[in-house]
């Protein structure tokens, strides 16, 4: 097994972002990631970053107050097809697409994988069709539905890959942890942005707050009982502070 963490660009944020209890007006430069998971069944990849459109059109995408709030910084290297090149795959090679959730920034690379197979929670695509104003980009669910398996609460994977349900942030939000010979690695994607806000009294944006609450309650027992080290979805620090691999970098 190879775990690979493809950084797929940066924004540049007002704090209020990332914690809706900060004073507005500071700027911080945040990270988004996607994960590729090479085992002897495949090639399992977990969020797809932004879409072209994103890259290129963020204010007509996002609109002009929240594009400015949350201002892309992306690069054509930060495509998902250009980060999976960097590491000798293609998209074509990729065997099974799974999405934390179906926001802009972990979905949009979507569009680059309509013929793919996907694995999303109910509760997400759900939400979706029922509510598509909440995810701004059509390319999220630019996807072959004959394709999509949607699941519901915790569900393995493959050997020592589990999607572990995390909403709140939305009501179908999922995290990931791998096994590797170095331990557990715990993806909170955006159930958890950053490690100071791993603190259920200290949540970012969400759909559901007490929901949230509870899932970050949930991860942070299964770092006590598990050793699993977490990774946050947008923390502008912890890669390097922690050390942390980053492709082309990985984990065996």
């Amino acid at each position: 097994m190879r775990f690979w963490i493809l950084p797929v660009g940066k924004f540049d944020v007002d704090a209020t972002v990332l914690d809706p209890a900060a004073a507005p007006g500071r700027r911080l430069s945040i990270p988004v990631y996607a994960y590729l998971i090479q085992t002897p069944n495949g090639l399992l990849l977990f969020d797809t970053g932004c879409s072209a459109q994103c890259r290129l059109e963020p204010r007509k995408l996002l609109g002009d107050d929240f594009s400015q709030l949350l201002a892309p910084q992306l690069t054509p290297d930060d495509m998902i097809p250009s980060q999976l090149a960097g590491i000798g795959f293609t998209v074509k090679d990729i065997d099974l697409v799974m999405n934390s959730h179906l926001h802009f920034d972990h979905a949009g690379g979507n569009q680059e994988f309509s013929t793919h197979r996907f694995m999303i929670q109910k509760n997400e695509w759900e939400g979706l069709v029922q509510d598509p104003a909440q995810y701004l980009d059509p390319a999220a669910a630019a996807i072959d539905r004959t394709q999509l398996t949607l699941i519901h609460g915790d569900t393995p994977v493959d050997e020592g890959i589990t999607l572990i349900f995390t909403p709140g942030h939305t009501l179908g939000h999922q995290s990931l942890l791998v096994e590797t010979s170095t331990g557990p690695l715990l993806i909170t994607s955006d159930a958890v942005y950053t490690r100071e806000q791993f603190d259920p009294d200290h949540v970012g944006a969400s759909t559901d707050l007490k929901l949230a609450q509870s899932s970050v309650k949930r991860l942070m027992e299964i770092v006590h009982e598990t050793n699993a080290r977490p990774f946050f979805s947008h923390d502008p620090n912890q890669a390097r502070q922690e050390n942390w691999r980053i492709a082309p970098l990985f984990y065996h």
